[in-house]
C-alpha cells in the first residue's frame, strides 16, 4: 500500500517537469514566428522614400526640385529632386521660370537649375513672341489657346496651337487685327483678343468651364 502511495506522488511531482521539458523543446507556432520575423532582412527594394523638395537646397548640386503641377514651390504638395541634363539639343523654344527668368528652351532651364513655371508671370517681352503660360508662341505661325482654371492646385491651361492661314502676316503686312480670321469652330473663339509683343501682335482664345480636349 505505502509502495503504492510513494509511487502516485512521485509521478505527481515529474508531470509538471516533463511538460516544461516538452514546451523546451517545441517551442510555440507564435514565438517562433515572432523571433523570425524580428531578424529577417528587409526585403530588397524597401529603403523610405526620398523626402520631398521645397527648394534646390534639399538636393544635390547635380539636380533640381521639380513641382508638379509646376506651381513653384506654392502649391500644396512638395518636389520631386530630378537630376540636371547634362547637355541640351539647340532650338529656340522660349519658356519661363521659376525665377522670372526666361530660358531658350525648358532644358536649358533645367541645366541651371530652375524648375518651369506652369502660369508664367515673367515680365520679358520677346520681339514677336507672345506670352503663353510656360510657353511663348510664336505670333507668326502660333496662338495662344487658355482654359481657365478657378481650383488653384489645377492650374490654368496655355498651349500654343497653329494659326490659321487666314490670319497669318503675309508679305510683311501686319497680322490681322480682327478674330474673324479664325473658323467659326475653332475653341474657345467666343473669348478672342489680341496679345502685345513688342513686335506684330499675337492672338488669345480663352476657354472658360471647359476642359481643354489634348491636354
Amino acid at each position: 500500500m505505502m509502495s503504492a502511495m510513494r509511487t502516485a506522488v512521485a509521478l505527481v511531482l515529474l508531470l509538471p517537469l516533463a511538460l516544461l521539458s516538452s514546451c523546451k523543446a517545441h517551442p510555440s507556432r507564435d514565438g517562433l514566428v515572432g523571433r523570425t520575423a524580428a531578424s529577417a532582412p528587409a526585403p530588397a527594394g524597401s529603403a523610405a522614400p526620398r523626402v520631398g523638395c521645397h527648394d534646390n537646397t534639399s538636393c544635390s548640386a547635380n539636380e533640381y526640385c521639380e513641382f508638379s503641377p509646376g506651381l513653384c514651390g506654392k502649391g500644396q504638395s512638395p518636389g520631386v529632386c530630378r537630376p540636371r541634363p547634362a547637355s541640351c539639343a539647340s532650338g529656340y523654344d522660349p519658356v519661363c521660370a521659376c525665377s522670372g527668368r526666361v530660358y531658350d528652351n525648358a532644358c536649358a532651364a533645367r541645366v541651371a537649375g530652375e524648375d518651369l513655371a506652369v502660369m508664367g508671370g515673367c515680365q520679358a517681352v520677346i520681339r514677336d513672341f507672345a506670352a503663353c503660360g510656360v510657353h511663348y508662341c510664336d505670333a507668326h505661325t502660333s496662338y495662344c489657346e487658355i482654359y481657365l482654371s478657378d481650383v488653384f492646385e489645377l492650374p490654368t491651361d496655355h498651349f500654343c496651337q497653329p494659326l490659321p492661314e487666314a490670319c497669318k502676316p503675309s508679305h510683311g503686312k501686319a497680322m490681322a487685327k480682327a478674330c474673324d480670321c479664325f473658323p467659326k469652330s475653332t475653341a474657345c473663339l467666343s473669348f478672342c483678343g489680341p496679345l502685345a509683343t513688342g513686335g506684330i501682335d499675337a492672338f488669345h482664345l480663352t476657354c472658360q468651364g471647359k476642359k481643354p480636349p489634348h491636354s
